[in-house]
């Protein structure tokens, strides 16, 4: 008697219950919780999973790989779906820029004035404070502080160290409409690109976080790409945790979740496991929980002193920050959501509707 075939990625997607919502919501909580160590007790504070692999993963270096490698597909989804310059642009803007923007007004003209230890009218007045906002908003040049804000924390004096990400986030969603507009999101041009960045990832620094980052995003382009063929098999999700954690001990945890970390994680996503699926229904809190979490954790490190114990800091912060997040949803997220199918005009005469790039959907496109 034949088992019955495991269902592919594919026939996955296609479905409408999976516990990504969840996943996201975990990984955004577990980067509060490795934030904690440094946050409450000091730069110097290591945590489990560093020395677990010696110094190549943090947990929350972990949470940031989930993210990438969800993304990964849903953003080539939204590409394949949708070849449309303007919405796929405008969608990808709304998601990231609202959310973003209220976040670091609340940081500037909330909690600046109420934690810096400078004269309320040196901290309105001073450059760096206005700053702030412009710099962190374009991604491009962040700030990491606020004139006397945290000076007397443990984790001095970063306001909120969880930005950094976001640029690169950004980047792999323009490098997938680059790659969709020119015809090449197909699965050799990804293959090529994900094995490059384990080879530079591993031989050169020079490019910064860019390998690293995609190994995590490329992985889940590259799955979804082959999505008719990847078949969701316990052993081999089994298998692949088994080889990441070699990996990860022997000290080459990065490579080894980019080479298996991908296909561990959207087993998870499609896992049937109940009420998971359901996860989502009151919002998605994720990404105002990540946006929210550090600025929180330093807020109250500062009311405790300065510093703490790393499990008091995250047990105080996740409730204000699961609150903020859902407020965020409800109040901006969610309502600018709402727009994503009306681009503005600007975009529209860059990218006619009803305009397809000619080699979207070639043979080998899929």
């Amino acid at each position: 008697m034949s088992l019955p075939a495991r269902p592919t990625l594919q026939a996955c997607l296609e479905g409408r219950r999976n516990n990504l919502d969840f996943l996201r919501f975990a990984a955004a909580s577990g980067v509060i919780l490795s934030h904690a160590f440094p946050l409450a007790e000091g730069k110097g504070a290591v945590e489990p999973l560093d020395v677990f692999t010696r110094g190549q993963l943090s947990l929350g270096r972990l949470c940031v790989a989930v993210f990438l490698v969800i993304s990964g597909v849903l953003i080539t989804r939204s590409w394949e779906r949708t070849p449309d310059l303007a919405r796929f642009t405008w969608a990808r803007v709304l998601r990231i820029f609202p959310g973003l923007g209220v976040m670091l007004l609340l940081t500037t003209l909330v909690l600046g004035p109420a934690f810096t230890a400078l004269p309320l009218r040196d901290y309105l007045t001073s450059a760096d404070t206005h700053l702030y906002w412009l710099r962190n908003f374009t991604l491009a040049f962040p700030q990491w502080d606020l004139p006397g804000v945290f000076e007397g924390n443990a984790y001095s004096p970063a306001v909120n160290g969880s930005l950094w990400t976001l640029k690169y986030e950004v980047g792999f969603y323009l490098l997938t409409l680059g790659l969709g507009l020119t015809g090449l999101l197909r699965k050799g041009m990804v293959a090529f690109g994900w094995v490059g960045a384990a080879v530079a990832s591993v031989i050169t620094g020079r490019l910064g976080f860019w390998p690293e980052l995609y190994l995590y995003f490329g992985g889940g382009v590259a799955l979804y790409l082959w999505r008719d063929r990847v078949r969701m098999s316990p052993w081999l999700a089994l298998a692949c945790t088994a080889a990441w954690l070699v990996m990860a001990r022997l000290g080459y945890g990065r490579i080894g979740t980019g080479l298996f970390g991908a296909y561990v994680v959207l087993y998870l996503a499609y896992l049937p496991l109940g009420a998971l699926a359901d996860f989502g229904r009151r919002g998605d809190f994720s990404y105002g929980v990540y946006v929210y979490a550090f600025p929180v954790q330093q807020a109250v490190t500062a009311l405790l002193g300065g510093r703490t114990e790393w499990w008091v800091n995250a047990a105080v912060s996740f409730p204000v920050v699961v609150a903020l997040s859902a407020l965020s949803w409800h109040l901006v997220e969610k309502p600018a959501l709402r727009l994503k199918d009306s681009p503005p005009a600007l975009l529209r005469r860059l990218w006619p509707p009803g305009s397809r790039p000619a080699a979207a959907h070639e043979p080998g496109a899929h």
